[in-house]
């Protein structure tokens, strides 16, 4: 006999804006959230209007409301009905943006549900063939057309040797001649992945991912090329456009099962803001290997009976249990309540779930302290004369980690990959192009204040072809002011969010602050996450960047400052036309009070350079009008975040 559920609750009838749902013995019920909330239960949001807390609207002291302007575009994107500048998408278009920090809205995923059962492409894709190979290479439409005619010519000669040697395959002339065994390996790739090639294809078109009609088979052409793309983007494959193993296996799973991690995904996100907590089982990754190699120690933390238990996975946890109070367990779980309801209940969908109890050190105001671990550190100059990259290995590259202080202790909570600042290409004011390394700083900082879709002001060093792009419109692509790269936006220099280091001197009572130009915000480019350098900031994925923030916002004293006033405005002239960019705003800003203290470690520095090099360093093999580089610039202007943290100077945005 099955156990009473202590969580039930009675089925009811509120108005929509007081229902929750809870499967229970298997069935869907509506409750009375008020209910669930006394009863200590969460309410998670699945409906179409969620958005993170950082893009909520504020108020002012004097309650007047301080809108969060982004908040609208975020809900357009995750729905699939605008796009990054708030215009109805084409018809037929979607946003693939999950890997961008902006999850699909459970409409979105409801819709590939429906889309997908009635799709039989596990039938029409030879799973052997796809995964016989662990990835394909692929080329430029030149370069193509080049390597495959190589592989004819291998082939004609092969075959001709395999005739003369009378064996029955390429592979069996490999094994009586050795001087045939390279080109016969090479040759027998290539025909591997060709013919796993053509299971990608036809998978992307099963899916509606790719028109077959504009698509010349066996080609990597552009149509090909955008379709892989919107795979990996669509399925949270961490790939651009690569056929890397991670893209096949993903090509070869059932698409209902794809579509359920990607549910599963999206829930996490839901659970984690729900819950108000960021702990993700990385913590670990904050702990020191232990002597010898041995593994590294568990995250613990002491309860008030000084037992040491370990720092849990609330997220994952949580996900669990939402999964588990919706009754999702299988791919065909998730299709069966899609089905049963229908796109105008995700207006108000809501679910009443019990989450896993909170850690001691939980409270409204933690005692956060930030930490980034800058890694393996190399200033020397990274090319040789004739311009040949030279080897400076890292084996430890740089972390973003959270702890918490409670009972005398520093406990971790998370620990993610970041980026820190490296050698990078600089337009200087003679207007030539040199190297200059931009340095990470070191030292103790304060994230004094938070920005929800932070805005970066170009310079005027800034390329102008890179402040225009074309961009559908009224049936036609004619050029416009690129606000991508400046934000507010998922595709700007700041992502999502940013914490502005600044520096806290006291004088007398008071404490000024002084921002540097450094920066932990969230980046577009999850590539970059792997091992690139920044210019100097510490960039992080955009959910896990809009996570951290809004934890660290509910768990401190936070001032909303909203929208802070800009005014920027620049004209400029490019390829026969005239543009105006406007900047009206900053960003919707928030204040720390106290501010949250951030150590950025010194790291291990390789190489014979133990400083950097503040100077211009020329391109090798470049020529150059003058004869010594220009004085590089210094000052907050100069890094990559450039401007002033504090708004007060600056008034607030209408």
């Amino acid at each position: 006999m099955p156990k009473p559920d202590p969580d039930a609750l009675a089925e009811a009838a509120p108005p929509a804006e007081h229902r929750a749902i809870q499967v229970v013995a298997g069935k869907e019920r509506v409750v009375d959230a008020e209910q669930a909330v006394r009863r200590g239960l969460t309410l998670v949001d699945l409906s179409d209007g969620w958005a993170p807390y950082i893009f909520q609207d504020g108020k002012a002291a004097d309650g007047a409301l301080l809108p969060n302007r982004y908040r609208a575009v975020f809900i357009g994107l995750a729905n699939d009905r605008s796009d990054g500048d708030g215009q109805a998408l084409p018809p037929g278009e979607r946003n693939y943006l999950e890997l961008y920090g902006i999850p699909p809205s459970l409409s979105v995923v409801r819709e590939r549900f429906l889309a997908d059962a009635a799709r039989t492409c596990e039938a029409s894709v030879d799973n052997a063939r796809l995964l016989a190979v662990d990835g394909i290479e692929t080329f430029g439409h030149s370069t193509e057309k080049k390597e495959a005619a190589k592989h004819q010519l291998r082939g004609l000669r092969l075959e001709a040797a395999r005739a003369k040697a009378g064996v029955a395959t390429i592979a069996d002339l490999a094994a009586a001649d050795s001087r045939y065994l390279g080109e016969a390996k090479t040759h027998l790739r290539v025909e591997a992945e060709r013919a796993a090639f053509a299971e990608v294809e036809k998978r992307l078109v099963c899916e509606g991912l790719m028109d077959a009609a504009k698509h010349k088979p066996g080609a990597y052409d552009a149509p090909m090329r955008s379709a892989v793309l919107d795979f990996q983007q669509k399925n949270g494959v961490f790939a651009q456009a690569d056929l890397n193993r991670a893209t096949l296996e993903a090509v070869g799973r059932p698409l209902l099962a794809n579509d359920f991690a990607t549910l599963r995904r999206v829930l996490a996100e839901r659970a984690a803001h729900a819950g108000n907590f960021v702990e993700d089982g990385t913590a670990i990754l904050a702990m020191p290997f232990g002597k010898r190699g041995k593994p590294r120690a568990i995250p613990t933390y002491r309860t008030a009976d000084g037992t040491a238990v370990p720092v849990p996975d609330l997220v994952g946890q949580a996900t669990d249990a939402l999964m588990a109070r919706l009754g999702l367990a299988s791919p065909e779980d998730a299709l069966a309540f899609f089905r049963r309801h229908a796109e105008s209940d995700f207006r108000w969908l809501r679910v009443a779930v019990r989450f896993p109890d909170l850690p001691e050190y939980y409270g409204p105001k933690m005692d956060l302290v930030a930490e980034i671990d800058r890694g393996d550190i190399w200033y020397d100059f990274p090319f040789d004369s004739k311009g040949n990259r030279l080897p400076q290995p890292r084996t430890r590259y740089p972390t973003f980690n959270l702890y918490v202080r409670w009972r005398g202790e520093k406990v971790p909570l998370v620990s993610w990959r970041t980026t820190i600042g490296g050698w990078r290409s600089e337009l200087a004011a003679d207007g030539e192009e040199y190297y200059r390394y931009k340095d990470s700083d070191v030292g103790k900082r304060v994230w004094h204040h938070i920005v929800s879709a932070p805005v970066w002001l170009p310079p005027l060093s800034s390329p102008l072809q890179s402040m225009v792009k074309t961009k559908w419109v009224a049936g036609g692509y004619p050029r416009v002011v690129n606000y991508d790269e400046t934000g507010p936006g998922f595709l700007s220099a700041y992502g999502l969010v940013a914490g502005i280091h600044e520096q806290a001197k006291r004088r007398g009572e008071e404490v000024a602050y002084y921002d540097n130009g450094i920066r932990t915000h969230g980046s577009f480019d999850y590539m970059s996450l792997r091992g690139r350098f920044s210019h100097g900031c510490h960039r992080l994925h955009n959910n896990l960047a809009v996570r951290l923030f809004s934890f660290v916002l509910k768990h401190r004293h936070a001032k909303v400052l909203g929208p802070m006033a800009l005014g920027f405005r620049r004209v400029f002239y490019w390829d026969g036309e005239v543009y105006e960019m406007r900047l009206p705003t900053r960003g919707f800003y928030y204040e720390l009070d106290p501010a949250l203290p951030v150590d950025t470690l010194k790291g291990n520095i390789a190489g014979q350079l133990q400083q950097p090099m503040t100077s211009y360093v020329r391109k090798p093999g470049v020529t150059y009008a003058s004869s010594k580089p220009p004085s590089a610039p210094t000052g907050p202007e100069s890094k990559a975040g450039g401007g002033r943290a504090d708004p007060s100077a600056e008034g607030r945005a209408p």
